[in-house]
Order: C-alpha cells, then structure tokens, then sequence
C-alpha cells in the first residue's frame, strides 16, 4: 500500500509540475499548483510511514524489552 501511495505521489507532482509549466491552459496554472501541494503533502506522508506497522509505545505492556 505505501509502494503505491509513494508511486501516485510522485507520478502526481510530475503532473502537477508539467501543468504549472504547460502555456495553453490558463486554468492550468492553478491546476498544477494545488496537485503539486497535495501529492507533496501525500508524499511526506509516504515517506514517514513504517514497513512493519505502527511501533509500540513506551506503555505498551507487550513491548519487548532486552534482559
């Protein structure tokens, strides 16, 4: 799921930066603006999740701990 999540984040800033650069559409400006900001914001999102889950906190009576 995050694989997927980052791959659609970064194919959608790539888009968004090939609207914020195209000059036929004026609308595309804006267009390509707002996809750039929310696939940036899903890509740091992506990038800050773990592999493995959610880690445990320092309360968690099933934490594991060493000795």
């Amino acid at each position: 799921m995050k694989r997927i999540l980052d791959i659609a984040a970064l194919s959608g800033m790539a888009a968004g930066i090939a609207l914020l650069m195209q000059p036929w559409w004026p609308g595309g400006f804006r267009l390509g603006f707002f996809a750039t900001l929310v696939f940036t914001v899903v890509h740091v999102f992506t990038s800050h999740m773990n592999k493995d889950g959610p880690r445990p906190s320092a309360g968690d009576p099933d934490m594991k701990t060493d000795g």
